[in-house]
C-alpha cells in the first residue's frame, strides 16, 4: 500500500485541475466544482488513511473507487484499490486493478514486488510477468531519458542506476576517502527540465565546503511524483555506498517544483536532513484548482532545530508575500531560516554572482559543523523584506 501522507497526495503535487479535469466517469455528480471535487477528494485521502489503520480493506476499497471516480487518471488510487482487494483474497479483481495502475503510470515495481499488502498475488504467474513487462518498460524508458554530463576538471564523477531507484551522476573529489568522506548535496529539478548542465558547473565551489553534487541523469522531468519522492530516498542511499560519500543528513538543493518537493520531504522527516537550499520555492500546497494556496506550517517533528534553511525568493515574486509573512513563525518554531529577498527578481533562477558566493558561505558554516540562522543576530541572515504590492502567486509558478 502507498501511504497516505501530504507527499503522496496527487492534489499537493501535480494541481487539482490535471486531476479533476480528466474524470470520465459517471460517479462524480456533475453539480460538483473542482474546488469540490478537490475538497472531497482530500477528505477520501483521510478517510482511506483511518480504514487502512484499522485493516478493514473491505471499506477501503469502497473508498479507493471513489477517488477513482473523481481522478481515473491516478495511478496510486488504482493500486491502492489492488491492495486492498489482495487482502480480501480477490486476486482477479486485484489484478485488473494492477493493471489499471499501470495503464495510469504506475511504475514502481520494486515497491509492488516486496509490498505486503500484494503478498497473496507474488506466486501468481500473471503478477510476475506484469510486474517484469512494466519493469523492463520504464527500465527503457529511462535510458532514453538519459543525461549525459560534461566532464569537470578536478571532479570524479561517479554514476550509478539503482534497479529501485532513479539514475544518477555524483560530482565529488577525487580525494574523498571514507576517513575524509564528502557529504552530500542533492539537486532537484524544477518542472521542465533537469537544468544539470546549470547545476554541475558548480561542484568546484561545492567540492571546496567539502560537499559532493548530486544529481539524477533519467527522469521523467516535467515535475514530481509521490513515487519519484520514495525512489529519491532509494536513490541518495545507493549513492551513499561509493567510498567516500557520507550521504547521512543531506542538503536537498531545489528550485520552483524541486523546491517544493524538498519542503515536502522536509516536513515529513526533518531529522532526515542536513539543510534545505530554496530557489524560488515557498512554504505553501495549493488548494484546489483555483489558483490559491495555502501555507504550510513549520514542522513539529524531531530535527526541525538542526535542519538549516537558506532560501532565496525575487522581492518582485509573488511568493516573496508568503515568507514575509511566515518567516517569523518558522523561526519561532525552532527553523534555522537564512533568507534572501533578491531586489527586483519575480519566480526565477536566482543564483547569480553574490547569491552563490553567500551559498558557499552558508554551506561553509554547515561544514563546519555550526548551525546558521539559529539566532536573530546571526550573520548572513534576512535582507531587507520586500513592501508594496507583488503579484499573486499562481499555482503554475509553483509546480
Amino acid at each position: 500500500m502507498r501511504r497516505i501522507i501530504a507527499l503522496a497526495s496527487l492534489v499537493v503535487l501535480c494541481g487539482a485541475a490535471t486531476l479533476f479535469a480528466q474524470t470520465s466517469r459517471p460517479a462524480s455528480p456533475p453539480q460538483l466544482s473542482l474546488q469540490q471535487k478537490a475538497t472531497l477528494y482530500a477528505s477520501f485521502q483521510k478517510e482511506l488513511a483511518g480504514l487502512l489503520e484499522k485493516k478493514d480493506f473491505a471499506a477501503g476499497a469502497d473508498i479507493c473507487r471513489k477517488m477513482i471516480d473523481l481522478a481515473p487518471q491516478v495511478n496510486i488510487n488504482h493500486y491502492n484499490l489492488a491492495c486492498c482487494l489482495a487482502r480480501l483474497g480477490k486476486a482477479d479483481e486485484a489484478l485488473a486493478a494492477l493493471a489499471k495502475a499501470i495503464d495510469t503510470g504506475y511504475t514502481d515495481t520494486a515497491h509492488a514486488r516486496v509490498d505486503d499488502d500484494l503478498a497473496s498475488l507474488r506466486e501468481n504467474p500473471k503478477f510476475k510477468a506484469m510486474l517484469d513487462k512494466i519493469a523492463k518498460a520504464d527500465a527503457d524508458r529511462a535510458d532514453g531519458l538519459y543525461e549525459k554530463g560534461d566532464d569537470i576538471e578536478g571532479v570524479k564523477t561517479v554514476e550509478g542506476k539503482p534497479e529501485s531507484g532513479l539514475r544518477w551522476r555524483l560530482r565529488m573529489s577525487p580525494t574523498a576517502t571514507a576517513e575524509k568522506p564528502n557529504r552530500l548535496i542533492v539537486w532537484l529539478h524544477p518542472s521542465g527540465g533537469s537544468m544539470n548542465k546549470t547545476v554541475e558547473p558548480l561542484a568546484p565551489a561545492l567540492l571546496k565546503c567539502n560537499f559532493a553534487l548530486l544529481v539524477l541523469t533519467a527522469k521523467d522531468w516535467t515535475g514530481w511524483n509521490s513515487a519519484d519522492g520514495e525512489k529519491l530516498a532509494r536513490t541518495i542511499e545507493d549513492a551513499g555506498k561509493v567510498a567516500g560519500i557520507d550521504a547521512k543528513k543531506p542538503i536537498l538543493f531545489g528550485y520552483s517544483a524541486g523546491g517544493q518537493i524538498a519542503l515536502l520531504l522536509w516536513y515529513e522527516s526533518p531529522d532526515k536532513y542536513g539543510g534545505l537550499v530554496l530557489d524560488a520555492a515557498y512554504p505553501v500546497v495549493p488548494v484546489g484548482a483555483t489558483g490559491r494556496v495555502a501555507t504550510l506550517p513549520p514542522s513539529a517533528k524531531p530535527g526541525v532545530k538542526g535542519c538549516p534553511f537558506f532560501v532565496l525568493v525575487g522581492d518582485q515574486d509573488g511568493g516573496a508575500r508568503i515568507w514575509v509573512a511566515g518567516e517569523d513563525s518558522y523561526r519561532q518554531a525552532g527553523v534555522p531560516l537564512t533568507i534572501h529577498y533578491v531586489t527586483g527578481q519575480g519566480h526565477t533562477w536566482l543564483f547569480g554572482g553574490v547569491q552563490r558566493e553567500k551559498l558557499y558561505a552558508w554551506l561553509g558554516q554547515v561544514a563546519a559543523g555550526k548551525t546558521p540562522g539559529v539566532a536573530a543576530t546571526a550573520p548572513n541572515m534576512a535582507t531587507t523584506r520586500p513592501s508594496g504590492p507583488q503579484k499573486p502567486i499562481k499555482i503554475d509558478e509553483v509546480y
